[in-house]
């Protein structure tokens, strides 16, 4: 069994049930911009995949693992809060209300940034965070939800999935949702609105919507159904992180399969389901079983046709990839000493870094020894060159709440010191050919005041999430501007 602080490592990953499959970019039919995106007569908004819709093949090459297929929804007017020129899009059989734009033309503004807010006083980089220009009771600026994933575009630009948490206080309390892919410096790219509305009337339940995960021009985001405080039921759409309507690949009760998590890469996409991880091309061919045990291994990432993972099950820590040539294989790690453990791995397809535990004891809980290891990436075992850059302060060697952003000769790695009982956290920051570091280390930790994990970094700036009282805002950081920093030990 993986120990408590490994099991930690799941809070974003595992632990948010979510089974995603595929989809292509099909464009949403528009008619009045305050309608719905498909009606039928009189007889309502119909989930029948006009926009959204069940799973299976999708013509043009995209495929899933099925759904349950469109039903007519009742009428009903849209809200005056949900933004001007959005229609809805059909899911869960319209019980719960979700929309999209009608056209590009609809999408919300940029991101806004402005200037770090500090509690201690000036800080010492150049950092900005998310500007909160939309409505809420929490301080500012602190109002995302937890997960928030982004990736480095072609061109060298961070791209992010945000979720943004609207509050209203009038009739009472309510939030709603605005779940969107943007540019950091661009245009949002894709964009849905749960509406405040959570809850119907006819139906003592309620639900929740979150992104999923984001990489290579690709996004997937799913929404769980909740009755009596168990969850019922699961919904992921996924496709092309432009796509205005993602069409719905899996709509399944939590009775007839077991949920888990869907990792989007460009030529393929990675589904949890009985357990194991599944690796699907996007016309949905089935490769095989890439992860063998889920609960046993940390979150996979795509680095372009390649998985990457590590078996995080103690006493056990290996790397782990897998190639559609070789399937899943250990890419570091060697035989079964389990004195030495390899974990954590990150990689941009030109950098590979890991943790790397060493001199464990058959009885010892935690690697006395533990150090932030780099090679050049590859897939094969024999060319990877193992190199020390710095120890690793955090007891556990198993990934944190994310893996860590790989970019540019750059890698940021989340760190904790002392969990349970957290001393010190933060985020790490090492140069990958010479092992300098810098560390952001979180103001105070009662109340949670603190940085939390790494996101993406590019070749100027390092991008992390920070939290307080338990919402969340992006900040970014200029490597430049964090002055001379820590050489590696001798």
């Amino acid at each position: 069994m993986k120990s408590s602080i490994d099991s930690q490592a799941l809070s974003m990953g595992f632990a948010l049930l979510c089974v995603v499959s595929a989809t292509m970019d099909m464009g949403c039919s528009t008619s009045d911009s305050r309608k719905s995106a498909a009606t039928d007569g009189d007889s309502g908004t119909k989930c029948d995949g006009s926009c959204g819709g069940s799973g299976g093949a999708i013509e043009g090459g995209y495929g899933g693992s099925g759904g349950t297929g469109g039903k007519e929804c009742s009428p009903k007017p849209i809200p005056d809060t949900v933004p001007l020129g959005w229609e809805e899009f059909p899911v869960m059989d319209c019980k719960y209300r979700i929309y999209v734009p009608s056209s590009r033309e609809y999408l919300p503004p940029p991101l806004v940034w402005e200037p770090c807010s500090s509690k201690t006083g000036p800080l010492a980089f150049d950092c900005r965070q998310i500007k909160m220009d939309w409505p809420s009771t929490q301080p500012q600026p602190y109002s995302l939800g937890q997960t928030q994933f982004g990736y480095v575009g072609v061109d060298g630009k961070a791209v992010l999935q945000v979720h943004k948490v609207y509050e209203q206080s009038e009739p009472e309390l309510s939030s709603g949702v605005m779940g969107m892919v943007a540019d950091a410096d661009g245009p949002v790219r894709q964009a849905f609105w749960r509406d405040y509305s959570a809850k119907e009337a006819d139906f003592a339940s309620s639900i929740s919507f979150w992104p999923t995960s984001v990489a290579h021009e690709k996004s997937s985001w799913f929404m769980v159904e909740y009755a009596d405080g168990q969850t019922r039921r699961l919904v992921s759409f996924v496709g092309d992180d432009a796509s205005l309507c993602p069409r719905i690949m899996n709509d399944k009760l939590l009775s007839e399969s077991l949920a888990g998590i869907v990792w989007v890469g460009s030529l393929y996409y990675a589904e949890a389901a009985f357990g194991q991880g599944w690796v699907r091309k996007w016309d949905g061919t089935d490769l095989g079983v890439a992860v063998p045990d889920t609960w046993a291994y940390s979150t996979p990432q795509w680095i372009g046709r390649n998985l990457l993972f590590a078996l995080e099950a103690n006493p056990s820590y290996r790397v782990k990839i897998w190639t559609e040539q070789n399937g899943t294989q250990t890419l570091v790690g060697h035989s079964d000493d389990d004195s030495v453990g390899w974990a954590n791995p990150g990689s941009d397809g030109k950098d590979l870094v890991w943790i790397q535990g060493e001199g464990r004891k058959p009885d010892d809980e935690y690697f006395p020894t533990r150090w932030i290891m780099t090679s050049k990436f590859s897939t094969d075992p024999a060319e990877i060159k193992p190199k020390r850059l710095i120890p690793w302060p955090t007891r556990s060697i198993g990934a944190q709440t994310a893996s860590p952003a790989v970019g540019c000769g750059y890698a940021a790695f989340q760190y904790d010191i002392g969990w349970p009982s957290s001393t010190e956290m933060g985020i790490i920051v090492v140069r990958l050919s010479d092992g300098q570091s810098w560390v952001l280390v979180s103001p105070s930790l009662v109340p949670r005041d603190s940085w939390t994990y790494p996101i993406a970094i590019t070749c100027e700036e390092v991008f992390a999430t920070y939290s307080a009282a338990h919402m969340y805002t992006i900040r970014r950081v200029r490597l430049d501007s964090l002055g001379p920093g820590t050489p590696p030990p001798k």
